[in-house]
């Protein structure tokens, strides 16, 4: 969302827009069954904790909430409407169109999930877009970024207690993202640090073996662990994925390879990577007759088929 690409982090998110690709086609086809693939595959699942980490890290007051609402909100809301147009073709295909589920089970999904359907990860932009917002005006009150944090935290611990199903699940991953947009915004100078960086990995790396803690940040919801050691663990994963990128990053730059990055490359996009892939896999996993495995590579195939052009699009225009 900065003005200013970083050419590390760009690095950092195209691997992290691809890994929630990845995992979007092999959690939804069931490849582990009933286990998630966040907990078969923890290594980065501090993913989404990590964008608004990175947008709390590279934010500048000033260019104002009209800034957030053109790069963030009216994306949402196109996309949205895209998504929308699919979802009444799936239901069509599907021979279950009616108002109940083309009006009414979108408008509750909306109002539980924060998306409409088919644009399930439109979620998170939705979610940014408030997160962004509410942390203009903590930072423009003054209010310390420790107490916003530790805030965040108890509020989404709370939240996660109490479990009430019919309350929206953006209220907690909005508090949540702002806990970690702050870690960014407050903490993200100390990042190449080497005492931080030998800590982190050493945490990291214990997490791993000793078993992680993980939320589902879009749902809140507790996927294995302790709530409260999950913050810790992503932000271990965090710090040490971000150093990690910097060093791969410095030694690209010093190879031949300087001129060629296409993850770095999609990792300056991942907005739109983000939200289009869900109108390949969406689809698949809902009509598609063929095993898990043969839906995935159904999906990888239309991942490339999709998002290809789009990003080749990009670059022409860039």
């Amino acid at each position: 969302m900065s003005e200013k690409r970083v050419k590390y982090l760009d690095l950092a998110g195209g691997i992290l827009i691809i890994w929630i690709i990845i995992f979007h086609a092999i959690n939804g086809c069931k490849v582990f069954g009933e286990v998630d693939a966040r907990v078969a595959l923890p290594f980065l699942t501090f993913s989404m904790p990590w964008f608004f980490y990175k947008s709390g890290m590279l934010f500048k007051a000033g260019a104002g909430v009209k800034r957030d609402v053109t790069k963030l909100l009216i994306p949402f809301l196109k996309w949205s409407a895209i998504g929308y147009i699919i979802y009444l073709v799936v239901l069509a295909v599907g021979g279950n169109l009616s108002v109940q589920t083309a009006v009414t089970d979108v408008a509750n999904t909306f109002y539980i999930y924060g998306y409409i359907p088919v644009n399930v990860p439109a979620w998170f932009v939705l979610s940014l877009f408030f997160v962004r917002v509410i942390a203009r005006y903590l930072i423009k009150w003054a209010v310390p970024p420790v107490v916003c944090i530790v805030a965040g935290i108890a509020f989404g611990y709370g939240f996660h207690l109490l479990a009430n199903p019919h309350l929206p699940f953006y209220l907690a991953n909005i508090v949540m993202g702002i806990a970690f947009f702050m870690v960014g915004y407050r903490f993200g100078r100390y990042e190449s640090k080497r005492w931080l960086m030998t800590l982190c990995l050493a945490g990291y790396v214990a997490f791993i073996v000793l078993g992680p803690s993980i939320v589902g940040h879009h749902r809140n919801i507790l996927l294995q662990g302790e709530y409260l050691l999950w913050p810790l663990f992503g932000y271990c994963g965090i710090i040490t994925f971000n150093n990690l990128c910097r060093w791969v990053d410095g030694m690209l730059s010093r190879s031949a390879l300087r001129n060629l990055r296409p993850i770095s490359f999609i990792g300056a996009n991942t907005m739109s990577v983000l939200i289009a892939h869900a109108f390949i896999y969406f689809p698949i996993q809902k009509l598609s007759p063929l095993t898990p495995w043969q839906n995935v590579g159904l999906i990888f195939l239309g991942y490339v088929l999709l998002l290809t052009p789009i990003l080749l699009r990009k670059r022409v225009k860039k």
